[in-house]
């Protein structure tokens, strides 16, 4: 009895030992394999385990009327003295940065200085002849130039005509770069990308079909294109404006943005 309990127990034993390394040897198999799947689908760009592959185009549209607007002026002056030029300089800009905060309601975070100037201005003398041949004549310093740049981004509603003619009212001489933008780009940009890309995925089944190839997967994605602004630019004199009087509201047509997306994918094929 005791010789046939010793002989159960080392079947058993025998019998547990293999089951434990088969059990082993088959986890290590599917491991292998998991591993394998995760490293060949890691990065969508790696096409290099793939030898066929097509390349396809996609291109999507989208137009979506702007909700922001942006424009620059600036406030030039002239003087004998850099103090003097200064001094009228600042009290234009500042009532025209005053009117645009409680006039026209555009936060201050939204008002940027682009460049700020001294030049001195010089003039020649007329040109006149010494022993019969022409000089140049003397360059003099007639006085000093300043010139103060500023950047507005404001909600593109009624007001963007209003805060343009206020700004020349009130003293800038140059207004210009009038863009209109959308805020948020990225969310047009995406609608744009999704035509594309339906674009590409029904050329690609159109191309494997007539080439008689089956789409494995996508090996490779790029992407091009983006927003189309429309520039507007104003050349603002006194005279536009109404010297000594009232400054006339100009009519700014908008119209939509084109936003554009280009991509390109490469598919592995059998």
């Amino acid at each position: 009895m005791e010789n046939l309990k010793k002989y159960f127990d080392s079947y058993a034993g025998y019998v547990f030992w293999a089951f434990f390394v088969l059990l082993a040897a088959g986890a290590l198999f599917v491991l292998a394999l998991f591993y394998n799947e995760v490293k060949s689908a890691r990065f969508v760009g790696e096409g290099i385990e793939f030898r066929n592959t097509i390349s396809v185009s996609g291109e999507g549209e989208v137009f979506a009327a702007p909700d922001t607007a942006q424009f620059s002026f600036a406030v030039i002056e002239e003087a004998d003295t850099v103090s003097e030029a200064q001094t009228v300089v600042t009290k234009k800009m500042n009532a025209i940065l005053d009117a645009l905060k409680k006039d026209m309601d555009v936060p201050e975070k939204n008002i940027k200085t682009t460049n700020y100037n001294i030049a001195p201005r010089y003039e020649y003398e007329e040109s006149r002849t010494q022993g019969g041949f022409p000089i140049s004549g003397e360059r003099i310093l007639v006085g000093y130039e300043v010139s103060h740049w500023v950047e507005v981004k404001m909600k593109n509603d009624d007001t963007i005509g209003k805060a343009l003619a206020r700004v020349g009212e009130l003293g800038a001489t140059n207004i210009s770069s009038v863009n209109f933008v959308i805020e948020d780009e990225e969310r047009v940009l995406r609608d744009a990308r999704k035509k594309a890309i339906a674009d590409a995925k029904e050329k690609a089944k159109i191309l494997a079909d007539d080439l008689d190839v089956k789409i494995i997967k996508i090996v490779n994605f790029s992407e091009g294109g983006g927003p189309v602004y429309y520039a507007r630019d104003f050349a603002v004199s006194e005279a536009a404006f109404g010297k000594g009087g009232g400054a006339p509201t100009p009519e700014i047509p908008v119209g939509e943005n084109k936003i554009t997306s280009f991509v390109t994918i490469i598919y592995a094929i059998e």
